[in-house]
Order: structure tokens, then sequence, then C-alpha cells
């Protein structure tokens, strides 16, 4: 019986989460080189900016291809037909990766300008700027250490969505195969939701298929938003989103009581004993009349 509740306050807390998780996006880093990264489910941008900066600090790769593609959210990568290269990074079918990281939902916005900066100042590296919309890009990145930005457009929200996502894959997976096969490299992809983009929220239902997903497939409603611009906060996940309303709570409590009273009067009714003598008749007390 208290399992069965367990239960039913693990579901009734999940329902008041999903609808919290909005306005995020997520992250992929992948690496031919050792690096101590860690996945998680959800991050805020100021506390996985701090992640990568003592991380990337070490300067581990020879190359860096940092690719920014705004206007997507985790349905987007609910499969890996998605993008299927960076899907065989992220899942251990590409034999050169050493090391990845996969962050579900990331709170606010990273931004690609940020981590380029970042390993510009520390690792002394030139970079390449990509426009990834001309679909033109150098044949040869340079010499190491060697930063390459590639810079994607937002998807569009029309039928071609999932097809340019996966070529946006196709002409990053070119790119990466320029570097040469002796130097180490890490990718480090970066999105944003559309909301931040300041357009209109849209729930996105991705193409039926096998689920292979590069991570956890949480669907939710983003009609409810307007345009809006949302800053990054300092705040942790658990200060900026109220998890369980007061309804919630007070539904829980009651739950609670009734279940107890139940266990009670259940634990009362098996508790009682009757002897199995009570169920014979008393031949002895109905010989003494017929003797009298």
């Amino acid at each position: 019986m208290m399992h069965v509740f367990k239960r039913l306050t693990l579901l009734a807390l999940g329902a008041a989460t999903a609808n919290a998780f909005r306005d995020t996006s997520p992250f992929f880093l992948a690496s031919t080189s050792e690096i101590l990264a860690t996945s998680s489910n959800f991050q805020t941008a100021d506390a996985l900016l701090e992640d990568l900066s003592s991380q990337l600090s070490t300067c581990p790769s020879d190359y860096y291809v940092i690719a920014s593609q705004p206007g997507v959210h985790s349905t987007d990568f609910s499969t890996i037909k998605s993008a299927p290269r960076l899907g065989a990074k992220m899942t251990g079918k590409d034999k050169a990766i050493r090391s990845k990281m996969v962050i579900n939902e990331v709170v606010g916005v990273l931004e690609a300008k940020q981590v380029q900066q970042l390993i510009e100042k520390e690792c002394g590296a030139q970079s390449t700027v990509i426009d990834a919309s001309s679909g033109l890009y150098p044949s040869e990145l340079g010499a190491e250490p060697r930063v390459v930005s590639v810079n994607f457009p937002m998807l569009s929200l029309g039928s071609d969505r999932a097809q340019q996502l996966s070529d946006n894959d196709g002409l990053l997976a070119d790119i990466i195969d320029r570097i040469p096969s002796s130097k180490k490299y890490t990718v480090v992809y970066v999105t944003s939701p559309r909301e931040f983009e300041g357009s209109e929220g849209v729930l996105y239902h991705p193409e039926n298929g096998a689920q292979d997903p590069l991570h956890m497939d949480l669907k939710r409603d983003y009609s409810a938003h307007g345009s809006r611009s949302v800053p990054a906060s300092n705040k942790s996940l658990f200060q900026q989103y109220q998890f369980l309303t007061p309804g919630i709570f007070m539904g829980l409590l009651a739950s609670f009581v009734c279940l107890m009273i139940l266990y009670v009067a259940l634990r009362a009714l098996l508790s009682l004993e009757v002897p199995y003598a009570a169920f014979e008749k008393d031949t002895a007390a109905s010989v003494q009349k017929k003797q009298q």
C-alpha cells in the first residue's frame, strides 16, 4: 500500500516538473581528447560555461569546432535520425570519440561566442568563422590551435524543419572531416530555444519512428509563450521554478490522510481472530436437555 502511494506521489511531482522545464535547449560535446566531461539532465547556462572553462582551459585538443544552432528544443533530437553524424559521436558509434557530454536541458542561453573567446584567450588559438547559410567554407582550416566557429541559421517552423537540421548535421560533418586525422579535435554544439530569438513559441512534434534518443524526450507545450527575451539567470533551477504548487501539496496531503485511514482499517480487519470452535454446534447442551 505504501509502495503504491510513493509511486502516485512521484507521478504527481513529475507532472508538475514537466510544466516547469521550458525555455531550454540541449548541449552536446564530443572530443577525441580525454576530457573530464559529465552529462546531466539539467544545468544552467552559467554553470555550464563554468564547467567548460575548467575543462577547455587546459587546451586538450588541436582544433575546436563550435557549432551554434538557434531555434531548437530537445524534441528536435528525439531520434538519432535527426542528426545522424552528431548522434554517432554521442552514442559511441564513432570509435574516435573518447569524451562526450550531453546536457538535456540548458536553462538560459550559452553563447557560442563566449566559448570561442575562452579558447582564444586560454589556448592562443586563431578563429575561422563560417556562415553555414552560405554553404561555403574553406578547404583548409588552418594551423592549430584553431577555433572553427560554425553559425547555422535558425530552424524554420515548416515541414522542412527536420530536413534542415539533417542538412546542417551533414555540413558540420564535412567540416570535421577536413581536420587532419593526426590531430585531436573537440566539437562543442551549442543551441538556443526559439523563445530566446524573439519568435512565437510552437510545439514541434518530431516524426514517429524507432526511439533511439540522444537524450531523454521530454515533450512540452510552448504555445503559452509569446515573444520575449529571457536573460541567463544566476539562480539555480529550483529557485527559478515552482515544482510543488499549493494545490498539488493539498491534494497529496489529503490523499495521504485517506490512505492512512484505509491502511489502519485494513490492519484492524486482518488482525481479527475467530476460533474454529465458534462455528461448531454445541451438542453437549442439547443432550442434557433431553435427559431432563
